[in-house]
């Protein structure tokens, strides 16, 4: 009778973290519309997050940085032009309710702001990286002195060289003299941002097709929207796809929010509460299945991050007996910045499940782990050089993480066990992926 009820407890407690959790998301959402955009969503910097005093006489002297780009236009003309190309076709035809004629206005405006700036940073993505940069240098006001040396590095693609290049403007206006080299080169690519021919074959398998295809099929609902732009229900089922212009318009409604326009125009209002949150969900799935630890495909998509973690872990060791400051400026894809997120296990973001639908009962939501403008800090700690007891803590998008290794001074941990445990973790893997190799053979 006692195990029932000591069962019975966990199931409760379970249940309750697990609504919990739900609740919190629910609440984030309605508190910010602009959630609904996932990995769209624009992350703030508005206040500064509070920190953890550090132990008794231990100073930040290394900060090891992964961002991703901050607000740009999307990059490809298609996610313009396709969606214009057919409300223009409709309206010619005058197929589009009073409704859908005010929609394509919309569009017709986004599409003109958009032109040529295909995958640039926008304004408020210039901001957002000065702004980052900013809140460091007053954060952690040791790290920039005169000695200190900042290395800054960015994959070759416009957006994140922007959001380098804004960084770098905005550390050299607060810290003169700079001491600080800056780097584009595809040789940063495969750390930064790699391929792995093996692991995205596996992303989609058929197993998982499927599944994703019936969870998309249970969040669909696009009757009442298709109703509500068109006056002609047969021209839709001759001429429209109903759930690919859905998605196209999500997609420009969670763009709109990175733009000059942003105050005058809004597509978000063409959705109901419940529309929106489907198409999110179904965005949030997507992103889990193919950079986190969906075991619907073995659970290692993260792992495509795995050179990067390794630098990580390298670049700790290497700097230990430096005197000055350093740091590593790094600017990736906001998908290279999910899947470290999700190796590293920070706040249980390397969440392992099948189960799609039980996402936000987990609290596994695409716009908490990388939003444009996340980033990942892994800053190092001592008391002096030589110090054999360094401290390290990691912030997700600038709030402490936890990490999935014991402490006795979270969020603060001991290198020599976040080295450890890291560097074991991707040695099973490679171990793993041997051995499974070997058994093909």
């Amino acid at each position: 009778m006692r195990i029932y009820k000591i069962c019975g407890v966990i199931v409760f407690v379970m249940i309750s973290v697990s609504l919990q959790a739900q609740t919190e998301i629910a609440k984030e959402l309605k508190a910010d519309i602009n959630r609904y955009a996932g990995m769209f969503y624009t992350r703030s910097l508005d206040k500064m997050p509070k920190d953890t005093p550090p132990p008794a006489g231990k100073k930040p002297f290394y900060i090891n940085h992964y961002g991703c780009p901050g607000a740009y236009y999307l990059d490809k003309p298609e996610y313009y032009t396709d969606t214009y190309a057919i409300f223009a076709k409709a309206d010619s035809l005058g197929k589009l309710t009073k409704l859908g004629q005010d929609v394509f206005r919309r569009i017709r405006l986004l599409c003109e702001d958009a032109k040529g700036r295909y995958g640039e940073l926008t304004a408020k993505g210039a901001q957002q990286s000065r702004a980052h940069v900013k809140q460091l240098v007053e954060r952690f006001p040791d790290m920039f002195t005169a000695k200190g040396y900042y290395s800054v590095r960015s994959i070759v693609e416009n957006r994140c060289i922007l959001t380098m290049q804004e960084g770098l403007l905005q550390l050299s206006a607060m810290q003169q003299p700079l001491t600080a080299r800056s780097r584009v080169s595809y040789q940063e690519k495969p750390f930064m941002d790699p391929e792995d021919p093996l692991l995205i074959s596996q992303r989609l398998d058929s197993l998982t097709k499927v599944r994703y295809a019936r969870f998309c099929h249970l969040n669909s609902d696009d009757g009442r929207l298709m109703g509500a732009l068109f006056n002609d229900q047969n021209y839709v089922i001759t001429y429209i796809d109903p759930d690919e212009l859905t998605k196209q318009l999500y997609i420009l409604a969670s763009d709109v929010q990175h733009t000059d326009i942003a105050g005058i125009v809004t597509l978000y209002d063409i959705f109901t509460p419940q529309e929106l949150h489907r198409l999110w969900r179904r965005q949030n799935a997507w992103h889990y299945i193919n950079y986190g630890g969906c075991t619907l495909n073995g659970g290692y998509q993260a792992y495509l991050q795995r050179a990067l973690l390794r630098n990580m872990m390298h670049m700790g060791d290497s700097v230990m007996k430096r005197y000055n400051p350093l740091m590593h400026l790094r600017y990736t894809n906001a998908h290279a910045v999910m899947s470290l997120a999700c190796l590293m296990d920070l706040d249980g973001y390397g969440l392992h499940t099948a189960n799609l639908d039980s996402l936000e009962a987990y609290g596994w939501a695409n716009y908490r782990i990388a939003p444009l403008g996340g980033s990942i800090e892994m800053i190092h700690y001592r008391s002096e050089r030589g110090d054999p007891d360094v401290l390290v803590k990691v912030l997700l998008n600038g709030h402490e993480a936890q990490l999935p290794i014991e402490s006795d001074c979270a969020p603060y941990y001991h290198w020599n066990d976040v080295k450890r445990y890291y560097l074991r973790k991707l040695y099973r893997y490679e171990n793993h992926r041997f051995n499974t190799n070997t058994k093909k053979q």
